[in-house]
């Protein structure tokens, strides 16, 4: 039903977000899962990542796993100038309270990644404005597209994508674009291989820099080994 539901309502509002890359973000009254009020420009100087979930969603491919994948961010974020920010699609009933109880369902640590209600009406326009679509069909259950919002350290967008089939990998990557921050020595390295492996499904924690480190050496060693074999059979021969 939900996924009927879906289909008719992606049917109906295509994925065209009134709000573009470069274009600045309004700033509305918000309160995060601590009940302190808060602006999303209190994150300026940091690149954020935002997208809309709702609290009560059941259906797995959507809310959840966004937030899963924003966990799987978290870790991998380091000393990165990077916010993570998800704002309710149902402010009637996310509290601050309840948003609490659901970011520490995921780990979220509220000094990177806020959650975060405000005004209904505001809400929905901002949303509607980033090119996301929602309707409420049943008691407790609001079928919506999904989309992903890169603000810069100035909270100009750098980039909308939709849907949220990205991987943290990757969007870290663009993060640290939009925060303006010169990869680290093996950074690019490491945001790659960290993507290739989540994305073969092969683990949700990022690769640290010790492991990087650590298969550099390895495969220096192997390479080491084999232009040496090459060398003495040369000398052979």
């Amino acid at each position: 039903m939900i996924a009927f539901a879906l289909a008719a309502l992606l049917a109906v509002n295509a994925f065209v977000p009134a709000l573009h890359e470069g274009d600045t973000l309004p700033v509305i009254p918000l309160v995060d899962q601590s009940g302190h009020a808060f602006s999303i420009a209190q994150l300026r100087g940091n690149a954020v990542v935002l997208t809309f979930v709702y609290t009560r969603c059941a259906d797995a491919r959507m809310c959840p796993l966004e937030s899963l994948k924003y966990a799987r961010l978290q870790r991998a974020l380091g000393d990165a100038r990077v916010r993570l920010l998800e704002l309710t699609l149902d402010p009637a009933y996310d509290t601050p309270a309840v948003l609490r109880r659901y970011g520490a369902a995921y780990g979220a640590d509220p000094r990177r990644w806020t959650l975060a209600t405000g005004a209904p009406a505001s809400l929905a326009d901002l949303a509607t404005r980033v090119g996301i679509a929602s309707e409420r069909t049943a008691p407790g259950t609001i079928v919506h597209t999904e989309a992903t919002i890169v603000l810069d350290r100035d909270g100009a967008i750098a980039r909308v994508i939709d849907g949220n089939a990205w991987t943290p990998g990757d969007m870290l990557a663009l993060a640290r674009d939009a925060a303006g921050e010169r990869p680290a020595p093996l950074a690019g390295l490491q945001t790659w291989l960290t993507a290739a492996i989540q994305r073969c499904g092969g683990g949700d924690l990022p690769v640290s820099t010790l492991e990087l480190i650590a298969l550099v050496v390895a495969l220096s060693a192997v390479s080491g080994t084999l232009l040496l074999r090459s060398l003495r059979l040369s000398d052979r021969t």
